[in-house]
């Protein structure tokens, strides 16, 4: 069975990738689990089991899904876990991660520089990706979901109110995505709130995978990531 495990920032980004992978390998292909790390400087360090995998029958992957709680903290628990992850066979490590809050548009370059520091290269392969300036970017763009929470959510009523268009625009170059979804789901009087599972739940990941990935270099990382790891 092929290992892979992905770290994320939080979990709303777990909720996401837990989905993505699931429509694009099948629930029946592969094992997903999902921990939580949190402390370790001041604080005792503790992983805590969100979900654990199902009983194996015939699954040709395994996920292993770590929620580190904080942008800050990817690359941290990625350097901590990385020789046992690499001792226990996994074949990869992804991370994910936004830009906001700590950063501007501008420290991108800088960020991924220090991303790329520290990290072994005698064990098992890593690749940080950022969601800039947010994973909610990612969201926005795909503009199918919105009709979903609320009717009212159209293109044309975001376009009309709030000044940018998310199906034609770049919305990696939207400097506070969060607050631009925000925006958007209150003009159907709706809220959005991490962990955001209705909008995770609403994604067309289909659209995601194929269309919007081709449009989007970062999200085009992760699925490429994903698909070398399945092939």
């Amino acid at each position: 069975m092929r290992k892979l495990a992905i770290f994320v920032e939080g979990h709303t980004e777990l909720l996401f990738i837990d989905r993505l992978l699931t429509e694009i390998a099948g629930a029946n292909n592969v094992l997903i689990e999902q921990r939580q790390i949190m402390g370790g400087a001041s604080v005792p360090r503790t992983t805590t089991i969100i979900r654990a995998t199902k009983a194996v029958t015939d699954q040709k992957y395994y996920v292993l899904l770590i929620d580190c709680g904080g942008d800050h903290q990817v690359k941290t628990r990625i350097l901590e876990e990385h020789e046992g992850l690499t001792k226990a066979g996994y074949s990869k490590i992804i991370g994910l991660r936004d830009v906001r809050p700590t950063f501007t548009h501008a420290d991108i370059p800088f960020l991924s520089m220090q991303l790329r520091k520290y990290i072994k290269t005698s064990l098992i392969p890593v690749e940080i990706i950022l969601a800039v300036m947010e994973i909610e970017a990612w969201f926005l763009a795909e503009v199918s979901h919105f009709p979903k929470i609320e009717p009212s959510i159209t293109v044309t009523a975001i376009s009309s109110n709030l000044g940018f268009n998310p199906e034609l625009d770049d919305m990696t170059l939207r400097l506070a995505p969060a607050e631009d979804i925000s925006s958007a789901y209150l003009l159907g009087a709706k809220t959005y709130q991490k962990p955001a599972r209705s909008t995770v739940d609403n994604l067309n990941y289909l659209e995601m995978y194929v269309e919007l990935s081709k449009k989007i270099p970062q999200l085009k990382s992760l699925v490429d990531g994903i698909d070398s790891f399945l092939i």
